[in-house]
This record gives structure tokens, C-alpha cells and sequence, in this order.
């Protein structure tokens, strides 16, 4: 499709942007780097623990909802809490989003059974979107020109990276070394130093007047997104785990998700101060965006979610060698983010690298359904760095091209509204790959000819397969039981990633066909050396009305709130 090329520059009314120098710039970045740091951290050390993590509390059923419910609450929080940032300043909420997320890490480590777990994960959560909804507005609001934004992002990106790089590797060390309830009690000596950080060097910005908070459309939000999940995780079980697809209670939770949904746009269309005002939808630009973020999201988790428990349990690796196989993908991410930066920083042009991210997603997604029995460690890892370089790009880029998009005066509802469709992405991913792994496991094991003869004792002991890490448990089961309980989780992993495959597939359609050939104002072109092309075809130009006047309407929106 020939897409028209699009100069940006942010028309919206703009808030008083904060200046600072250098010195002091510094300073305000080192406290919102370290609450990235903070909430990117834990996304990734709890993997390499899982496996042990539930062999000691037992409960394969519930090992995706370890994950499903920080994502959960996270993702209710952010629309919340972006709009918390905008109405009363960023570094209030910061501040107690890092408190609250601290009080969930100590309660995990010290949690005595699964489902405690599953709860303090859950208010983990809520600290993480709070962080997640704010974090990245607070750069925005910090730097007001473009050029320095998209460099500085890049920066910013790379710090999320380098957490995303130690997690896996950290999370194994501490898991065979100390205890895996330290991979939680680690935040707390790094959340010090953030709230020290944060009191001490980012400076009050104080909006202008008190505004309203929208507790009924919160509340619907947060309903549609619960019992959605709700919906997935239990859907396709068997009592007592869960229930049939039919059964009147998934199909009941599925019909109240889409009611709260449709309840929650029909609030958010007559408060007064709406979480998110529906007329920044108008965009087209920020609509693509928001569904690429949801694929990207679902990848971005659910890629790793059982590559532990397959690299320790099929072939046979230690929990520090499970973290350290899956490190290059942070690696390759890290790299891909910090070179798109420094490209849109300097070249303006934000479609090609969406593009090249959406095309290595697909590749890479595709090479781990070659991933089998007899694979060596370094296929897993030659995998996931194709998968870490197509994601890149896309989480920077789409972060840049909202922040050019959006009007100032909804820049924190802008960006929220894209971390929240990310979140539900990865909270959808999450439990849908958690279902399908868990489900197809437990079906064909169940059905394996081999395992028949097995005493009720032995069978139930390989319902969950990370009992085969317990020496005592696979030093009693005959050889071809081990196998057929590593084939199993092979075959199961391989429906998990058909639910990856299908999201990446979808954002590369969306970053091909339906992202505009955008390109931003650089330092270099308000030198003259312009590096946005003159939109010639008359349609061209009406494109770019169009996008202005959507633009126009959704900052007098604004202006109304």
C-alpha cells in the first residue's frame, strides 16, 4: 500500500514544559531509570525461579497465574494511574507506586502456599502500573523537544533492556545459591534507592487545578479486564481447576467482560474527566498503535513464560543456565532499541524500523516451533535473539510516535492508554498461552499409553512436570515415563506459541499495511537540511488534514476537561 509520508509535530496546547540543566537533568532521570529498573526487574527474575517455586508450593495449575496476576492488577492500575499523574504531578505517584510494589515483594518472598503468592503478586501489580503509567510520561513532560525525546528514549529503553538482561541470569543465580524467595526480597535495597532518588531529584510539577476522578469507569475497566481473565485461565479446564468453554460459567464471564467493556465506553462518553478520552481514538495513528501494543505486549511475556521450565526440565539445565540461555534476548532487545532510537533521533523516520521489528518477530516466533527433544541450548538461544531484535524496535518506536501524536494536555492518557493495551496484551497472552500449556500437558499425559501402569501415587506426580527437578521423584520413574512427560510439555509449549505466532503475525500486518510513512522534526531538519519529503499527491495532503483535525479535536477535548 503506498502510504502517504506524514510530518509530526505535536499541535496539542502544551502544559509548561519543566527545565532543568544538565547536572539537576540527570538527577530527575536516575530516579524514574531506577523505578523502571524496579517494575522491568521483576518481570524477569521470577522465570528462572518458577519451576522450584512450584515444586515447593506445588500447584501447576496455578503456575501462569504467578505471572497472570501482576499482570492483572497492573493492568487496571495504568489507565488508573496515568490519570492520578496528570491530576495531581508524576513524582506523588511514583513515589507511592514504588511503596506499594516494595509491600508486594516482601510479602511474596514470604509467602507460605501458592495462592498467597498469587495474591501478593496481585498487589505487586498494582505498584508496577502505577510506575508503568507515569514512568514514561514524566521523560516526555522532561523533554519537550523531539529529537532529544527520541534519543533520550533510546537511553530510557536500554535501562529497561539491562533489567531485562540481568533478570533471567540473576533469578537463576539466586534460585541454586540462596532461596527463591529472594528473587523477591532483591526489589527492596533497589526500591530504596528509587524513593531516595525520586524525593531527593525530580523536581514537583503541579498541575494546574483539582480534576475529578471517574471511580465508575474505573470500576467497569477493571471488571471487564477481571473477569476476561477470569475467562481464559479457567476456560477448557476440568474441575477442579476449571471449566469447559461451554459451561455457563466461562460463557458467563466472557458476557460480563463485554458488558463492563461496553459499560466503561458508554461512562467514559459522558463524565466529566474521562481515565481515557475517547476522542484521542479518533487518531488514526494512536488506534493502530494501541493494537500493535496489545500484540507486542502478548509477546513480549508470553514468548518466555515456559522456556524455564523447558530448559530444565527437557534438557535437564540448572536454573542459573535457564537464566543465562534466555539473557541474549534482552541483549538483542536492548540493542535493536538503543539503534531505532539513535535512527529516528537522526534520520526522523519512524515506519522502517516498525516494519523491520514486525518482520524478525515472525521469524523469530516461527524458529521456536522448531525447538524439540533433542535440541541444544544454543537453538533456544539463537531463537530468542531474533525474537528480542523484531521487539526492539517496536516498543521504543510506538512509545515516540504516541508522544508525537498525542496533545499535551492528555500526553499521560496517551501513553497510559498505550501501556495499558500492552498490559492487556501481555495479561491476555499470558493467560491463554498459561491455558493451552497447562491444558494440552495434562490431556496428553493423561493419554499416554506409557504412564497407565503407573501407581494413582506416580500418576499424579507427573500431572505437574516440574516434579521431574525432584531427584526423588525422577530417580523412581522408568525412563520412558521421563520421556513421555518431556514430550508432553514439547507438544504443549508448541500450542502455547501457536498463541504468540498468531499476535506477531499481527503486528507485522498492522506495522506493513497500516502504519503512515511518519517521520519527526530533527535537529537536522531545522537546519534546513529537511528529511521529511514534501507531500506531494493531493491525497497526501488530505491525509495529513485529516490527522490534523483529528489532532485539533482531541485537544479541544482536552481544553473542555
Amino acid at each position: 500500500m503506498g502510504e502517504p509520508e506524514i510530518t509530526l509535530e505535536n499541535k496539542g496546547p502544551a502544559k509548561q514544559p519543566i527545565v532543568l540543566d544538565n547536572k539537576n537533568l540527570a538527577l530527575a532521570l536516575s530516579g524514574i531509570v531506577l523505578s523502571i529498573l524496579l517494575a522491568s526487574l521483576d518481570q524477569t527474575i521470577v522465570n528462572p525461579a518458577m519451576p522450584r517455586i512450584v515444586e515447593e508450593l506445588q500447584g501447576f495449575s496455578l503456575f501462569a497465574w504467578v505471572t497472570t496476576a501482576y499482570l492483572l492488577t497492573s493492568t487496571a492500575t495504568i489507565p488508573i494511574a496515568g490519570k492520578f499523574g496528570d491530576m495531581f504531578g508524576r513524582k506523588l505517584v511514583l513515589i507511592t507506586a514504588v511503596v506499594i510494589f516494595l509491600l508486594g515483594s516482601a510479602l511474596s518472598g514470604a509467602a507460605p502456599g501458592m495462592i498467597w503468592l498469587v495474591i501478593f503478586r496481585g498487589i505487586q501489580g498494582i505498584g508496577a502500573g502505577a510506575l508503568q503509567g507515569n514512568a514514561f510520561a514524566q521523560i516526555a513532560e522532561l523533554f519537550p523537544d523531539t529529537a532529544k525525546r527520541a534519543r533520550w528514549q533510546g537511553f530510557i529503553s536500554a535501562c529497561f533492556g539491562v533489567s531485562s538482561l540481568l533478570g533471567p541470569s540473576l533469578g537463576g543465580f539466586i534460585t541454586d545459591n540462596l532461596n527463591w524467595r529472594w528473587v523477591f526480597y532483591v526489589n527492596l535495597p533497589v526500591g530504596a534507592l528509587a524513593i531516595t532518588s525520586l524525593l531527593l531529584n525530580l523536581p514537583n510539577f503541579n498541575p494546574s487545578g483539582r480534576r475529578r476522578i471517574d471511580w465508575w469507569g474505573a470500576g467497569a475497566i477493571t471488571g471487564a479486564v477481571v473477569t476476561l481473565l477470569l475467562a481464559l485461565t479457567w476456560g477448557g479446564q476440568k474441575p477442579p481447576n476449571g471449566y469447559g468453554w461451554t459451561s455457563p460459567q466461562i460463557l458467563g464471564l466472557f458476557a460480563a467482560s463485554i458488558i463492563l467493556a461496553g459499560l466503561f465506553i458508554w461512562i467514559e462518553t459522558r463524565v466529566e474527566e474521562p481515565i481515557v478520552p475517547l476522542k484521542l481514538f479518533t487518531i488514526p495513528t494512536l488506534r493502530v498503535v494501541v493494537v500493535i501494543s496489545l500484540g507486542v505486549g502478548a509477546m513480549l511475556l508470553g514468548t518466555t513464560l515456559f522456556i524455564p521450565l523447558f530448559v530444565q526440565v527437557v534438557l535437564g539445565q540448572s536454573a542459573s543456565s535457564s537464566g543465562a540461555i534466555t539473557t541474549p534476548l534482552a541483549l538483542a532487545q536492548i540493542t535493536a532499541s538503543i539503534v531505532t532510537t539513535q535512527f529516528i533521533g537522526r534520520i526522523g523516520n519512524l515506519k522502517i524500523p516498525l516494519v523491520a521489528g514486525g518482520i524478525l518477530v515472525v521469524t523469530g516466533i516461527g524458529l521456536l516451533f522448531t525447538l524439540g527433544l533433542d535440541s541444544a541450548t544454543w537453538q533456544v538461544t539463537a531463537c530468542l535473539i531474533v525474537v528480542g531484535l523484531g521487539l526492539g524496535p517496536l516498543m521504543p518506536g510506538t512509545t515516540i510516535l504516541v508522544q508525537e501524536t498525542v496533545p499535551r494536555n492528555n500526553l499521560g492518557v496517551g501513553i497510559s492508554s498505550m501501556q495499558f493495551f500492552r498490559a492487556i496484551g501481555s495479561t491476555v497472552g499470558v493467560a491463554m498461552i498459561g491455558t493451552f500449556v497447562t491444558g494440552t500437558y495434562v490431556s496428553d499425559i493423561n493419554a499416554s499409553p506409557t504412564v497407565q501402569n503407573l501407581s494413582s501415587q506416580m500418576r499424579e506426580a507427573i500431572q505437574e512436570p516440574q516434579n521431574l527437578l525432584n531427584k526423588s521423584v525422577a530417580g523412581t520413574l522408568p525412563h520412558e515415563v521421563v520421556g513421555a512427560v518431556n514430550a508432553s510439555l514439547v507438544d504443549a509449549m508448541h500450542h502455547g506459541f501457536m498463541i504468540t505466532a498468531f499476535f506477531a503475525v499481527l503486528v507485522a500486518i498492522l506495522t506493513i499495511f497500516f502504519v503512515p510513512n511518519v517521520w519527526i522534526k530533527t535537529a537536522r531538519s531545522r537546519k534546513g537540511k529537511a528529511n521529511a519529503r514534501p507531500l506531494a499527491a493531493e491525497g497526501e495532503a488530505s491525509r495529513e488534514g485529516v490527522l490534523e483535525e483529528s489532532l485539533a479535536a482531541s485537544a479541544g477535548e482536552g481544553e473542555k476537561h
